[in-house]
Formats: structure tokens, C-alpha cells, sequence
């Protein structure tokens, strides 16, 4: 049973942020499931992982969280992917020099996920 969160959203995505970073340079896609396991966050880490959605949009990084997928269909489940080209998604993550790339702060994720749901209600 996944651990009820202690950490802040943004603390958790910095959090996931590493996990995916680990997960591009290794080519690996996750589910949400492996991502629950892991970390202890709920299966249900939408909130979470877009944090770091909205972050790389907005810093015009590869989608990190387009590596976590729903088990069944092999794709994330957010709305915000539909349409997208996900295995490009994925390629762009695994292209991505991630150890030269400036880990976001707190602060930095808590924004661009306040100003990316701003922008899409």
C-alpha cells in the first residue's frame, strides 16, 4: 500500500523528477504502477507528475512524464498527451543529455505547474 504523502507536491515531483531523469538515460518507460511502487506515491500521481509536465513544456524540454504510461494501453493518461506523438516523446527523453541538465527547484516546479494549469482551465 503506497505511503500517504508527508511531502508536498512540488517535493514529490522533484522527488519523480530523478526517477525519470534515471529512467530516460536508461530508455526505460514506466507505468504507473512501477512509479506508485517506487516512490509510494498513490497510482493516481497526475498532480505530480505535472509538476514536471508543465515545467519542461515551458522550458521546452523533452515531456519526462510521457515515459510513465498506463500499463494496458502503454500511454500516460493525461489529457494534456492526447494527440501527441508519444513514442516520439519518448525517443526526445532518450535523446536528452539529462546529467548536464539543471535539475529544477521546488520553487521552480510549484510555479510552472501553477501557471500551466492557469493556462489550460
Amino acid at each position: 500500500m503506497p505511503n500517504q504523502p508527508t511531502m508536498t507536491n512540488p517535493q514529490r515531483a522533484l522527488q519523480v523528477w530523478s526517477l525519470l531523469a534515471l529512467a530516460a538515460m536508461t530508455r526505460t518507460v514506466l507505468t504507473y504502477e512501477e512509479v506508485a511502487n517506487l516512490t509510494g506515491l498513490p497510482n493516481n500521481s497526475g498532480h505530480v507528475l505535472g509538476h514536471i509536465y508543465f515545467y519542461c513544456a515551458q522550458h521546452k524540454l523533452p515531456l519526462l512524464p510521457a515515459l510513465v504510461v498506463e500499463k494496458h494501453t502503454g500511454k500516460p493518461s493525461a489529457d494534456l498527451y492526447e494527440g501527441m506523438d508519444i513514442p516520439e516523446q519518448h525517443r526526445r527523453c532518450f535523446r536528452h543529455d539529462w546529467l548536464n541538465q539543471e535539475v529544477p527547484s521546488i520553487q521552480e516546479l510549484a510555479d510552472a505547474y501553477g501557471a500551466g494549469k492557469t493556462a489550460t482551465v
